[in-house]
């Protein structure tokens, strides 16, 4: 739908058309109505419309001095004038700036002006199609020289019995163009791709296309090329006649370009620079491994520049640290000590990358850690892990560097031990605490400060006073609490509906249950249930 706005200190005129005219039909959206054309041109600036009907003669601004701003930002936006000037001067400017017809307001018809518009939407329409058009054909060219370019790559790198007159000949019939004496390959990795991908509701080959489409618009081609390998690896080969006196420039360009995807797409990548290569066989024996050897990646920063090395792996049994390693990160759980845990978990990530294990094997560690965590916690305060054991295992295989593992390890432990908060019992009173238990384990249940003080043989008033001085607070806020707590866990983890989860936690009233969700956490169950799965997930 296209947009426009009237302009005008003739209130009455401006009520009239706003009123009379079939916007909608027309398929037009009337976004703002002005007095004076300076306030026309302030709002314009900030939300171009498409179309534009301006009286001329206005406080301010006129609407021809409006016009001519106007066309500066949007020289495709059409104007339609009404004028109580029958002076030929004043439509021959009009006529200068795009204005499609210009109306005297003694003869205004609003059937007339409807079929203006009418006019106009059909021309700004066709216009728009055949600018979307272009940019789809653009689009589709580009795409397919970048496939070009993939398969003279994996060509290159899988094809044996290469002549080097052979392997340029066949790399110009893909649109590449090898003219230096060597080139230097590197290897693109976008970090963290599942994570990005689900996050930006984007497939991973249109991510890399657009990572692909800033590099060929920030490099010069006639010295860079760029080539999609997968759908996280792109391979950049530099052209070189002097590769010893290059390091530098290709050092900072690297460094210039990840700097680049970072502020243009929100992408984070890492690229390992290997060594020059003179012609397919090198070019094979330098990058299958920088593309094929994940693992040798696993220690490097993320948003950086390496040089590629295979280096061996530590053999040190990992374990003899593991029984003080888990009981540093339980106590800041119990705790529910971020600090102390973001500390521990730093520390035993730094001695990881300085011994240099194998990636599976710190990933093995790591399982072992969450799942002795989760039983602990499961067998002490009967709490229901949020992740199972076979989600945690995707989740930790899937990362890719000890950076993200280590992230991730906080994040998930520190939301560990903001739950297990809710189910700790300080008290020390046995009536509280038996009453903490029995809210924990009967959660389904509709439970009144009633009905727990028949439980405890208790009067009401009492056990009232008792629970709120152990806890600092009532009875039912912690119930409703600990509800509120259980139906997070539902709806990031089930398909069950609010109305479901409601009634399954032992609420009558689901707009009730709605209220205290929204009360604690700010949005509705189901817009948490959205939020939850692209955090935790």
């Amino acid at each position: 739908m296209l947009t426009a706005i009237l302009v005008d200190d003739d209130y009455p005129v401006v009520r009239y058309l706003s009123q009379t005219v079939l916007w909608q039909e027309l398929d037009i959206k009337l976004i703002g109505c002005y007095s004076n054309g300076l306030e026309a041109w302030e709002a314009a600036c900030q939300n171009p419309p498409d179309i534009i009907l301006t009286d001329i003669g206005m406080p301010k601004m006129s609407g021809l001095e409006m016009l001519e701003k106007f066309c500066e930002i949007n020289p495709r936006g059409r104007a339609v004038v009404l004028s109580c000037h029958n002076e030929f001067k004043y439509a021959q400017q009009a006529l200068k700036l795009n204005v499609k017809d210009y109306i005297l307001k003694e003869s205004l018809d609003v059937e007339e002006l409807q079929a203006i518009l009418k006019n106009i939407v059909t021309d700004l329409q066709a216009e728009k199609k055949k600018t979307t058009d272009m940019l789809l054909y653009k689009q589709k060219e580009a795409m397919n020289q970048s496939a070009l370019k993939e398969k003279f790559l994996k060509d290159t790198l899988f094809q044996s019995f290469w002549k080097k007159e052979t392997w340029i000949e066949h790399a110009r019939t893909n649109g590449v163009r090898l003219q230096a004496k060597s080139y230097i390959p590197l290897v693109l990795i976008i970090d963290r791709m599942s994570t990005v991908a689900s996050n930006r509701k984007l497939n991973d080959y249109t991510i890399a296309f657009s990572v692909e489409n800033v590099l060929q618009d920030l490099l010069d081609t006639s010295r860079w090329l760029t080539f999609r390998y997968s759908n996280k690896q792109l391979v950049i080969l530099y052209g070189s006649d002097e590769p010893a006196k290059d390091q530098q420039l290709i050092y900072y360009a690297m460094r210039e370009a990840i700097a680049a995807i970072q502020k243009y797409l929100k992408i984070s990548v890492s690229c390992i620079q290997g060594r020059e290569t003179r012609g397919p066989k090198e070019m094979q024996d330098v990058l299958l491994p920088m593309l094929k050897e994940p693992e040798h990646c696993f220690y490097l920063r993320e948003s950086t520049v390496h040089s590629f090395e295979i280096a061996p792996f530590s053999k040190e049994d990992m374990y003899t640290e593991y029984a003080q390693l888990f009981a540093s990160i339980n106590q800041s759980i119990a705790l529910n000590e971020p600090d102390a845990l973001r500390s521990t978990i730093v520390e035993w990530a730094n001695g990881v990358r300085a011994k240099k294990f194998h990636p599976s094997d710190v990933k093995e560690l790591v399982l072992q850690l969450l799942m002795d965590l989760q039983m602990k916690t499961k067998v002490t305060l009967q709490y229901h892990p949020f992740l199972s054991g076979e989600k945690l295992y995707d989740a930790v295989n899937a990362i890719e560097t000890l950076d993200h593992l280590e992230e991730w390890m906080i994040q998930h432990l520190n939301e560990l031990s903001r739950r297990l908060s809710i189910y700790a019992i300080s008290s020390k009173r046995t009536e509280v605490i038996k009453a903490q238990q029995f809210v924990v384990t009967h959660v389904t249940e509709k439970l009144t400060l009633e009905d727990m003080a028949h439980h405890l043989n208790l009067n009401s008033s009492y056990f009232s006073r008792l629970f709120k001085k152990e806890t600092n607070q009532n009875f039912i806020e912690y119930v409703n609490m600990v509800k509120l707590q259980k139906a997070k866990e539902m709806l990031q983890q089930s398909s069950k509906s609010v109305e479901e989860i409601s009634d399954y936690l032992g609420y009558a009233n689901k707009s009730y249950f709605i209220k205290l969700f929204k009360r604690e956490m700010g949005m509705r169950p189901s817009e948490y249930s959205v939020w939850s799965k692209g955090h935790f997930e």
